[in-house]
């Protein structure tokens, strides 16, 4: 997709409130996340790691970069490493991470939320994808980090999943709006007692902009009756002509995803994208950006509930 922001978004608890007023931070969609309130972070481990570590998140917490890989043409992953090899995230789906770097030269901190695609029980390491947008404050910082460098870092609760909760869960998503998708796809997937089945719908410009297409293909693969997944691109190249859905998601793509509303009758959708895919599927956000705001689009003329969607 192309680089989109989300509308402001309000941090409390940061020292630079009572200098500004306020601060108001730009939410961009290379962090996907849509929350701001402090995580629990109290997701637990498996039983063969339950003698590790929880990491202790009180306030921003420093992390080093353990390595930088370059995905695609704009995107990165950074892998920051833990305090040491028996720490875990611990963290919750749906939970992002709050970054605070203050510029060269400037005195107001800039504060952007990524994602985590980890696990929260892996050992040691933190794993972020970053999409860089020219101008991004955030995401410029993050592109430019190297093994060595550092960044600060603090939990944001984005949605209290509870394993079980929904028999079927649809999930629709555009660019670098997938992470925290990618982040409650593999929880339900990795967990043994969640039986949800989960449908996916990805919309991207190009066949290199599909982030994570490898491991929600074996996931695929792994569980043919519980998850599936449509790519949709605006373009596609020769080699991929037939492999994928072109344009933009409209009503007959969105019904091959939504489950049968007799027999699921306990369903969730979550929209992840740009702001005129949002409203086009599920209706503006209200207050701004705010608010989930009325349900709309797509998902309204289908009969969808508000409470059967959440926007991100």
């Amino acid at each position: 997709m192309s680089a989109f922001t989300r509308p402001a978004v309000r941090y409390a608890a940061v020292a630079s409130v009572a200098v500004t007023g306020g601060y108001l931070a730009t939410r961009s969609y290379n962090s996907n996340a849509f929350g701001c309130t402090q995580a629990h972070a109290e997701s637990a481990p498996s039983d063969a790691k339950a003698a590790l570590k929880k990491m202790p998140w009180k306030g921003f917490t420093e992390l080093k970069v353990e390595s930088v890989e370059m995905v695609n043409h704009n995107v990165k992953k950074l892998t920051f490493a833990l305090p040491d090899n028996e720490t875990i995230s611990g963290i919750a789906p749906i939970t992002s991470l709050l970054t605070q770097h203050t510029p060269e030269g400037g005195w107001i901190p800039v504060m952007r939320p990524y994602t985590p695609i980890s696990p929260n029980d892996t050992p040691g390491q933190i794993s972020f994808m970053v999409k860089h947008y020219p101008g991004g404050k955030g995401s410029t910082k993050m592109h430019s980090l190297v093994p060595g460098d550092t960044m600060k870092f603090k939990p944001l609760a984005e949605l209290d999943y509870k394993p079980n909760e929904f028999s079927h869960m649809t999930f629709v998503a555009g660019g670098s709006g997938i992470t925290p998708i990618y982040q409650l796809t593999q929880a339900i997937f990795r967990n043994p007692e969640d039986k949800t089945k989960v449908a996916l719908l990805y919309a991207n410009n190009t066949e290199e902009d599909i982030l994570l297409k490898k491991e929600f293909d074996e996931l695929a693969e792994k569980f043919p009756d519980r998850f599936s997944r449509i790519y949709t691109v605006s373009k596609t190249s020769s080699e991929g002509e037939g492999l994928y859905h072109t344009g933009y998601i409209d009503k007959a793509m969105l019904s091959k995803v939504m489950p049968n509303k007799m027999s699921e009758r306990n369903v969730k959708v979550l929209v992840s994208g740009p702001p005129a895919m949002i409203e086009s599927i599920a209706g503006a956000k209200g207050m701004a950006g705010w608010t989930q705001g009325s349900l709309g689009g797509i998902l309204g003329e289908l009969g969808y509930k508000k409470e059967e969607v959440h926007k991100f």
